[in-house]
């Protein structure tokens, strides 16, 4: 599948996903690991960077954490469109852990959703089948103006953080 930067320009996947099913033989550089894989490797010394993990829906930004000083990239699956957990773990790792690496969105997202993918801080996205490259273009942030956080974005985002505090 294609991968897209956060200017919907196609770029190269040089990422090498490991099946988590399988067990790792050796690590090598490029490969993204499941969390579970990434968190059996904590007493690990040296791990070859780059270094990337899927992060499944539910995954809470507590989780990646401890991890982040090794990752170079974090992929934010997204299960179904409407699932916005995403979204917030992707604002969370950029703007609240000051995560400098690549966040890729993954799994069911929609064109119109690009604009609010790069508010919340992913810079790249696996394409899904469903939806080629020209929708995606054609939803690209004409300027500065329209990358910043709307309001319907930052009602939620304030709700959901009044309802963490509760």
């Amino acid at each position: 599948m294609p991968v897209i930067d956060r200017h919907a320009q196609i770029i190269n996947d040089f990422w090498c996903y490991h099946d988590p099913a399988e067990p790792i033989d050796a690590l090598l550089e490029n490969m993204v690991l499941s969390l579970g894989q990434l968190q059996g490797l904590a007493t690990e010394p040296a791990v070859p960077r780059p270094l990337g993990v899927v992060a499944p829906a539910g995954t809470s930004a507590e989780h990646l954490a401890p991890y982040l000083d090794r990752l170079d990239l974090v992929v934010v699956a997204f299960p179904k469109f409407r699932d916005g957990r995403g979204f917030t773990l992707a604002r969370t790792l950029r703007n609240k852990l000051a995560f400098e690496g690549d966040i890729r969105a993954s799994g069911h997202i929609l064109p119109d959703q690009f604009v609010a993918l790069v508010q919340c801080g992913v810079s790249s996205i696996t394409l899904p089948n469903d939806h080629p490259i020209d929708q995606w273009k054609h939803s690209v942030p004409v300027s500065p103006e329209t990358t910043r956080t709307g309001p319907l974005l930052q009602r939620l985002l304030r709700k959901k953080a009044v309802a963490a505090e509760e």
